[in-house]
């Protein structure tokens, strides 16, 4: 009767063994918050870029737009005129003239409405949905490879046509966090697990 009732805690024990050593294999890995970080990074929507974008936004409310303008006139003119009579009474009139102008202007317009309210600053915190949608699908991709992961540790198939696409969904998974991270996620991986 003793027997039967140990069998059970045994095998809930070696169960438990394989799920932390499982669970180490997975903790040499990359932490979600780092592949999060590295993914905001490399599509630069990372919060110090956007605090950074909003400033701006912010002081271009304050800066003046600059107009500036040149010119260049050449107003030439030639004109003879000739008036006879009588002998005495001959005239003659000769008008040459080439004037040549350059002008150059410059301006400041002050927009003041801006320090109100800058259309720039909102097409900035639109970006926000970006950052956060880049955060969900980076954290839901990584948790998904560890499932799966996990899987292939603790039981995986004994069918070799299933366990080949257990792996390959893990390949998937992976390669999803590389294009996210700009290839970082398999480097960091390998650097940090070199026997796998």
């Amino acid at each position: 009767m003793l027997l039967v009732v140990l069998a059970p805690l045994v095998a809930h024990a070696d169960d438990e063994a394989e799920v932390r050593r499982a669970r180490a294999v997975l903790d040499q890995e990359p932490p979600v918050d780092a592949v999060v970080r590295t993914a905001l990074e490399y599509f630069r929507v990372q919060p110090e870029t956007m605090d950074g974008l909003r400033a701006a936004a912010r002081i271009r409310g304050v800066l003046p737009l600059i107009a500036a303008g040149y010119a260049y006139d050449d107003d030439r003119l030639a004109r003879g005129e000739t008036s006879t009579g009588d002998m005495t009474n001959n005239f003659r009139a000769d008008e040459d003239t080439n004037q040549k102008r350059n002008a150059v202007t410059v301006g400041a317009i002050w927009d003041l409405r801006q320090l109100v309210f800058n259309p720039a600053e909102v097409q900035v915190y639109g970006l926000i949905g970006v950052q956060r949608d880049m955060m969900l699908e980076v954290t839901r991709v990584y948790f998904l490879r560890r499932q799966l992961y996990m899987r292939m540790l603790l039981k995986p198939p004994d069918d070799p046509i299933a366990r080949e696409a257990l792996q390959l969904r893990i390949d998937e998974f992976t390669s999803l966090l590389d294009v996210l991270t700009g290839g970082w996620f398999s480097k960091a991986n390998a650097s940090r697990t070199p026997n796998k």
